[in-house]
């Protein structure tokens, strides 16, 4: 029953990541020059090529992954057992209460990326191409995040098929999208100070399209 509820719940979330999707590409490209936007193309390729040519960084991700487990079950006040990382189980971290925070928050936050904006701020003044180099390697994090999260969804994690697939789904994405202009912003040149005006730009075309969206489907009738 609880898996049912969710997966109703999970489909409008559905519907709302689609029209977020579709409004993010040409707003996130406004704010960036095309060798920016190359820089990026660029990171999340070479991820790619070391995923497959090279090592796939399955116990970098563990650590991440059950890493963020263990803060949010902090952040939620719940007892932790035991945390573990080995080569042949992989990770787990025991509570005595799970929710759906701690369930999905491995995969909606990119916790390599957060970790990344700290020297970038640190140097970002002392070095002129800090901010491609930080964009180059938010792409390849950010791409290393997604790989693995798909992955997790195919495999069928406990941590995903408690909450339901399409809920947790349509949650991991919708908080995904919401990172991206956040990761993006201290490679531009305004920086953070004008990502309050940018979201609300991008969720009121959200919210515009969808309206039309659904007006016309009711149309449809």
């Amino acid at each position: 029953m609880r898996v049912f509820l969710y997966t109703l719940i999970g489909l409008p979330l559905l519907f709302a990541d689609a029209v977020l999707l579709y409004t993010l590409p040409v707003r996130i490209a406004g704010r960036l020059t095309p060798v920016q936007g190359l820089i990026l193309l660029s990171g999340g390729f070479a991820y790619a090529l070391f995923h497959f040519l090279l090592r796939k960084p399955e116990r970098m991700y563990l650590w991440a992954h059950e890493f963020t487990h263990l803060i949010v079950a902090k952040l939620c006040l719940r007892q932790v057992r035991g945390f573990h990382i080995t080569s042949r189980t992989g990770g787990k971290v025991v509570v005595d209460r799970t929710n759906v925070a701690i369930d999905l928050a491995p995969y909606a936050v990119p916790l390599y990326n957060l970790s990344a904006l700290v020297p970038l701020i640190l140097l970002r003044g002392r070095y002129p191409h800090a901010r491609e180099i930080y964009l180059g390697a938010a792409a390849f994090l950010f791409t290393m995040h997604l790989w693995f999260s798909v992955e997790g969804f195919f495999d069928g994690q406990p941590d995903v098929l408690r909450n339901g697939r399409v809920f947790s789904g349509a949650v991991v994405f919708m908080m995904l999208l919401f990172w991206v202009p956040c990761l993006a912003a201290p490679g531009t040149r305004t920086g953070f100070s004008s990502l309050p005006s940018f979201y609300r730009d991008w969720l009121g075309g959200g919210v515009a399209l969808a309206m039309k969206l659904l007006s016309r489907g009711r149309g449809l009738l």
